[in-house]
């Protein structure tokens, strides 16, 4: 949680940027709210936000074609969509192309976050992103949204600026109480995922606090300075009502399978303004989402295992406007089985009608080390043209290993030579053959 790493306490000191990321970095590909598309997937790989206001804002994307298609990929952008660019990209199948859109931004006076999406036939990818106003110098606070904030003991404070420029962990430099240091590891991560500078505040204890921080510029540096304020009149910290898995925590899908992580939060100052979410196997920030208002909903969905396959939670936390933030919340995703790919190498073939069709079946585990599940699997028979269930074996096959299994069924006896399609399908994959079964003697 943003609050359980503590960095040593010699009372007041400057904080380094890079010093607490101790936490290895996990690159990690996300989505939000996408559904599963027939003919395209996008992935929004990266952006070069921040930008200052008037230059060019890019966001990069990989499309992966599942069918030879041609489609529209659009940059949506804003929280009353715009289309600000579009390009129509031809795919062929199994192709993966990166595509860059962008635009200029126009020269706004304060500094502005809002999501920009890519679209590409039915699929899109979202990422919220910043603009560095032309009032703001070379360097703005993002939040808190005023230079001093009164929160209740207990509560976690996001202190957060922008440049416009990609800020790294050691563009910065953060001066406050070791006293009310949170987790500094997390906050260096946000800062690598979103280009802002960030600081997690955790205090303990009711009192007056100075958080100050040191930006690296284009002309030298610039500086921000917050007081906070710990008192039992204090401002609430959001809550988040619930986060569920869909499927959850009992069920079982495939590596291919869309796992959703759903979020509802509450802020009861009215000031939601993001979620950030949180893999739970190298505590890494994979997302961030806005949210708005008192009450809001947000969808983390990916495809793949991810860090579930390995028995890992996910993790969310809500920050506000003035930079309150939640309790971390987590949720437990399915199991995910390992896909098990199936061929059929032999029949029994020539066979009268009557005698017994026997199928024999390779069974091979191509989960990877991410896929950890269930190594026991079931293996279907099917005939003919309505796929008739016939048989069925229950084998297990050790990651990385094959076995082979036997299907059959007492064919019927045929006046003249019948020929029909037999299948054999596990959860994730299929094998068909047409077989003959000649006329009974």
């Amino acid at each position: 949680m943003w609050g359980d790493r503590q960095l040593r306490r010699y009372g007041r000191r400057r904080v380094l940027g890079g010093i607490a990321a101790g936490a290895v970095l996990a690159a990690t590909s996300v989505a939000v709210g996408r559904t599963r598309p027939e003919d395209v997937e996008v992935r929004l790989r990266e952006t070069n936000a921040p930008v200052a206001a008037g230059e060019r804002l890019e966001v990069t994307a990989d499309l992966e074609g599942r069918t030879a298609t041609t489609v529209e990929a659009r940059l949506v952008v804003g929280h009353d969509p715009e289309t600000i660019d579009e390009r129509p990209v031809s795919l062929e199948p199994d192709e993966t192309a990166s595509i860059t859109l962008g635009y200029e931004t126009p020269r706004v006076r304060r500094t502005q976050s809002f999501p920009v999406r890519l679209e590409a036939g039915v699929d899109a990818d979202e990422r919220t992103v910043t603009v560095l106003g032309t009032d703001d110098g070379e360097s703005a606070a993002i939040r808190p949204d005023a230079d001093e904030i009164t929160v209740q003991p207990g509560s976690t404070v996001l202190f957060e600026v922008a440049a416009g420029r990609r800020l790294e962990p050691t563009d910065l430099e953060w001066e406050a109480d070791d006293a009310i240091a949170g987790d500094l590891a997390l906050a260096n991560d946000y800062t690598f995922l979103t280009g802002t500078g960030a600081y997690l505040a955790a205090p303990e204890t009711t009192g007056s606090y100075d958080v100050g921080v040191t930006v690296s510029t284009a002309s030298g540096s610039a500086s921000h300075d917050w007081i906070l304020a710990v008192d039992s009149d204090g401002r609430e910290p959001p809550a988040i009502e619930s986060l569920d898995s869909d499927p959850d925590a009992d069920a079982t899908v495939g590596v291919d399978d869309v796992v959703e992580s759903r979020l509802v939060a509450r802020d009861p100052e009215g000031r939601l303004d993001r979620v950030v979410w949180i893999e739970g196997q190298n505590r890494t920030v994979v997302r961030v989402d806005d949210l708005e208002g008192e009450r809001d909903e947000a969808t983390l969905a990916r495809a793949g295992p991810g860090w579930v396959a390995a028995g890992y939670p996910t993790g969310a936390r809500v920050v506000c406007e003035d930079g309150r933030t939640s309790a971390e919340a987590t949720v437990d995703g399915p199991e995910i089985r390992p896909p098990f790919a199936v061929e059929i190498v032999e029949t029994n073939e020539p066979l009268e009608g009557g005698d017994r069709l026997d199928i024999t079946v390779e069974v091979e585990n191509k989960g990877g080390m991410m896929t950890v599940g269930d190594t026991t699997q079931e293996t279907e028979l099917l005939v003919g043209t309505g796929r008739e269930r016939v048989d069925a074996a229950t084998v297990t096959v050790p990651f990385g290993t094959t076995e082979t299994v036997t299907l059959g069924y007492e064919t019927y006896p045929v006046a003249t030579a019948d020929t029909f399609p037999v299948r054999v399908e596990s959860p994730d994959d299929a094998a068909e053959r047409t077989v003959t079964v000649d006329a009974s003697g």
